[in-house]
């Protein structure tokens, strides 16, 4: 059964009234301006401006647990050591899912109607931790693409709470199939799962094959933090004589991989023109997390020689406790600013279409979803994923927000605040 709405509607920088039709898989299957074909299950009223969601394309949701315990003048290595480091080994399936519904639901408030989440805690114990962070993604209405990743290297000589961590994140790639492969059961009209990796010092060599070869096989986006601070340079040119993409070029050239489409490069901070090129002539996808980069001094993307070898990047928030918030229209504004670009250009490139699930996320167009947000002089006041209603006048409506969420996530972060050692 088809839904429709009535409402002012934003193309591009003209407001137009208009309808919206929706199918029962949340497509839209029809929108036009003027009055709609029929009497609309929802008539919103003239106050309201309504435009597509926004898609943040890099996210680690469950970081929104640590949002009021870090120093803004920590720098990657610091907050690592404070935040994840500390705490990862001792979270359960509870404090995941309240950290995820935390996170979750300030980005619809914010705007943010679809994420792309990149999660690697499973803590050894197989997919319990993610179904969580699932569970959290489906209560609070958002629409998830869920990047299981596999992060199979340790650190040699790291600290102990360090060490640690990286054990309970450590699984094989054979043991990272097998979970990702059961994991696809959870797939809805609203949760798209993926297979990721996390990096070059997270996944080894055989790691980034399995994952290629399982991303084309299975059509999906395939998350992976490149050069996100220039140790991964050091590393590739240590291992394997050559930087990065250079690497990947030569597995696909080797014949070891299927193709390179699938890799969806998050930050890109440390890679140089010949890499560029490469992404650009392997059709790779890149998502920047500026104001995350910027906060903790990890590095900056060169946004204009991205530009200039015609790669539009998407904009991913990463984690809430290294940013300001989870916004998208922050990024938008951060990296207009910063590089003194048209911020209609900047968003337009932030919405164009990306592929997720049945459909894609980013524009208002027949065969995307009907994700679309509501303001009211700016503001966010409705919320529809999928032509359904997940926000109305401001309220979450399947989440109380200060019970199930602020009351027992406090009490939780003050509990493993007491008890578990700083690294």
């Amino acid at each position: 059964m088809s839904h429709l709405i009535a409402a002012t509607f934003r193309f591009g920088t003209a407001a137009t009234r208009g309808w919206l039709e929706s199918d029962d898989d949340g497509l839209i299957v029809a929108l036009g301006s003027g009055e709609p074909p029929r009497r609309p299950d929802a008539d919103f009223d003239d106050g309201l401006l309504f435009e597509a969601g926004d898609f943040n394309a890099h996210s680690h949701p469950e970081q929104s647990l640590y949002t009021d315990l870090v120093d803004r003048r920590w720098d990657l290595a610091t907050w690592c050591r404070h935040t994840i480091y500390r705490f990862s080994p001792h979270l359960g399936p509870d404090e995941i899912g309240l950290g995820c519904l935390r996170a979750f639901s300030r980005m619809l408030a914010q705007g943010v109607t679809s994420v792309a989440v990149s999660y690697y805690l499973h803590g050894r114990r197989g997919n319990e931790l993610d179904r969580a962070v699932i569970a959290a993604a489906r209560k609070s209405g958002i629409r998830l693409l869920f990047g299981r990743m596999n992060y199979d290297r340790t650190s040699p000589g790291a600290y102990p709470a360090k060490a640690a961590s990286q054990a309970a994140y450590f699984e094989s790639p054979q043991e990272a199939r097998r979970a990702y492969e059961e994991l696809k059961d959870e797939e809805s009209d609203t949760i798209t799962v993926a297979p990721s990796l996390h990096s070059l010092h997270g996944s080894s060599k055989e790691a980034i094959v399995e994952g290629l070869r399982l991303a084309w096989r299975d059509g999906r986006p395939l998350q992976f933090h490149l050069s996100e601070d220039s140790q991964d340079v050091d590393i590739a040119l240590k291992e394997q004589g050559l930087r990065p993409l250079a690497f990947f070029d030569s597995l696909l050239r080797s014949g070891q991989v299927p193709s390179l489409e699938p890799l969806f490069l998050s930050d890109c901070c440390w890679i140089d023109d010949d890499e560029r090129a490469i992404i650009a002539k392997r059709g790779m996808k890149v998502v920047l997390d500026g104001r995350m980069n910027d906060r903790v001094r990890t590095g900056e993307a060169d946004l204009p020689a991205l530009l200039a070898r015609g790669i539009l990047p998407w904009l991913g928030t990463d984690g809430e406790a290294s940013n300001d918030d989870l916004s998208v229209t922050g990024e938008r504004r951060h990296l207009a600013r910063r590089w003194q670009l048209d911020e209609g250009f900047v968003e337009a490139m932030s919405r164009r279409p990306f592929p997720m699930g049945k459909g894609t996320v980013g524009p208002l167009a027949v065969g995307a979803f009907a994700d679309v947000v509501g303001r009211r002089k700016g503001l966010v006041e409705e919320v529809l994923v999928g032509g359904r209603p997940v926000l109305s006048r401001g309220r979450h409506l399947s989440l109380d927000v200060e019970r199930e969420i602020e009351g027992p996530l406090k009490e939780a972060m003050e509990r493993l605040d007491g008890t578990v050692p700083r690294a």
